[in-house]
């Protein structure tokens, strides 16, 4: 079994256009195997009921895609940094002081 962790923030810190895509993207995501298919220029995207969760496995084996945000890659990459998989996006999670409110 491995362990690893997960980082949560606010969509408050995210580009609010990358925002309303990726939840435009899990509201029309096709359904596979009963689940929803979910990428983000090559990010997988997880739905749940709060929000969503993004992997960081892109920041490992990728240049940023040109339509994702240095801003979105930054916070990716300092989620896997500290040994996070998934970045949960969580509307009811408190901003965080260190991090700059963008919505």
């Amino acid at each position: 079994m491995r362990i690893s962790g997960l980082a949560v923030l606010s969509p408050r810190h995210l580009p609010p256009a990358e925002l309303r895509t990726i939840e435009r993207l899990i509201r029309s995501a096709p359904i596979t195997d009963g689940r929803p298919t979910i990428d983000f220029h090559g990010i997988a995207v997880e739905a749940h009921r709060y929000g969503f969760f993004l992997n960081t496995a892109l920041v490992l084996e990728d240049e940023r895609p040109v339509d994702v945000s240095d801003t979105l890659w930054a916070i990716l990459e300092a989620a896997e940094r500290q040994g996070c998989d998934w970045l949960l996006i969580d509307r009811d999670e408190p901003v965080c002081t260190e991090s700059p409110l963008l919505s």
